[in-house]
């Protein structure tokens, strides 16, 4: 009963902060990551008024967004690559806003930026030893492969903010400069520079429904040099890999409910061996083989009912515990300090249902042990009882 307890509890209580830690990156991504990108080379020219009207239904915002790459350097002679992102004060101001939601702060005001000026990914800057107001030069990379002694195109700007949206992978590479004055001066027609379309949905949800009308909508969407990509599936990679350490860790949590659960068979088998003469004696007294293997199932259904049903409750109730604690647990360095634990009814009901059924199975299985006794050999195995004289 204890064994199957602690699994039970250890099964639901790992798995729900699991849970709680994968709602928890999707959100501050989903806050931080365009519902849908619009982007490739030879994109067709789109009107941000038909993309939101194509997704009135969606509550879509579109933003125009240019992309190039670029490499960083700063006075000390760090260098960095990154992709630096041309948006407006607009997109900028809803994305801070969005982020500033998901991280439960205020939202900060977004600064004026203008020539020269730009925002830089707290971990970028971090790698980087950059701070606010440090001037960095931003050089093409296109400048690798010029001839010896051609100078590079290059442009010095200054870091106007850091900007902190609780997502590693968004926060190690952002780098925004404002649209219209593209940075390093590059033409459209430059290999490293691309634009397109930025559109936020109001139930990110709903993205590969929205995906889906804009490629109807807009058939030459479908080409082999631009595209239309959901959040999902930018993010396929990270959301598989949480998707296998749930299943990883709760299967290996669970064999051990099983290993619990098996045990049972080896408490019935010894109770079985050692009350085979009394069950002779009620067999042969009248009692039926299938009350028999009732009574043994009883019995197992018992004692894994009482584990099942400790271990539930207490994990539940954990749980809870757990996520009402907004303090923070965890160190300073984790972008989100509090461990949540989301309790999944479906799961937990998964959980008991199928802990019950190896209960059962491991009950019956050595009920039949019983039931293949016979009353007379059994009996057998009592003491012979002495002849009294008439």
């Amino acid at each position: 009963m204890t064994g199957i307890a602690v699994g039970v509890f250890a099964l639901i209580t790992v798995v729900s902060v699991m849970h709680g830690f994968h709602d928890s990156i999707r959100a501050r991504l989903l806050a931080a990551e365009p519902h849908l990108v619009l982007r490739g080379a030879d994109l067709p020219q789109l009107e941000r008024a038909d993309l939101e009207s194509a997704l009135a239904e969606f509550s879509a915002k579109a933003y125009p967004v240019e992309w190039q790459d670029v490499v960083i350097r700063t006075a000390d002679g760090v260098f960095s690559g990154a992709e630096a992102k041309g948006l407006s004060r607009e997109a900028i101001e809803s994305l801070m806003e969005s982020v500033s939601e998901a991280a439960h702060r205020e939202s900060v005001d977004v600064p004026e930026l203008g020539k020269g000026r730009v925002l830089l990914g707290v971990d970028l800057a971090r790698g980087m030893g950059v701070f606010e107001g440090d001037k960095v030069t931003v050089i093409s990379p296109e400048a690798l492969l010029l001839p010896e002694g051609e100078a590079p195109r290059f442009e010095r700007v200054t870091v106007d903010r850091l900007v902190m949206t609780n997502v590693a992978d968004v926060d190690a590479k952002l780098f925004v400069y404002e649209p219209g004055q593209s940075l390093l001066g590059l033409s459209g027609e430059a290999a490293s520079l691309s634009r397109g379309w930025e559109i936020w949905l109001q139930r990110p949800g709903l993205a590969p429904e929205a995906q889906a009308k804009l490629l109807n909508k807009w058939p030459e969407l479908k080409g082999q040099t631009h595209w239309v990509q959901t959040w999902g599936e930018r993010n396929s990679t990270l959301f598989q890999a949480l998707r296998l350490e749930i299943f990883a860790i709760g299967l290996f949590l669970g064999l051990s409910t099983l290993i619990a659960g098996f045990s049972i068979v080896t408490v019935l088998l010894i109770l079985i061996t050692h009350k085979t003469k009394e069950i002779g004696l009620l067999m042969a007294l009248g009692l039926s083989r299938s009350e028999v293997r009732s009574l043994f199932t009883r019995i197992g259904l018992l004692l894994t009912g009482c584990g099942v049903g400790a271990g539930s409750i207490l994990g539940v109730a954990f749980c809870f515990w757990l996520d009402s604690r907004k303090s923070s647990i965890l160190p300073d360095f984790y972008y989100d300090t509090t461990i949540p634990a989301h309790v999944d009814p479906l799961f937990v009901t998964l959980v008991v249902t199928l802990a019950l059924g190896l209960g059962f199975f491991a009950s019956w299985f050595p009920s039949r042990r019983v039931t293949d006794l016979m009353p007379a050999e059994a009996m057998r195995k009592m003491p012979q009882l002495s002849r009294v004289s008439p």
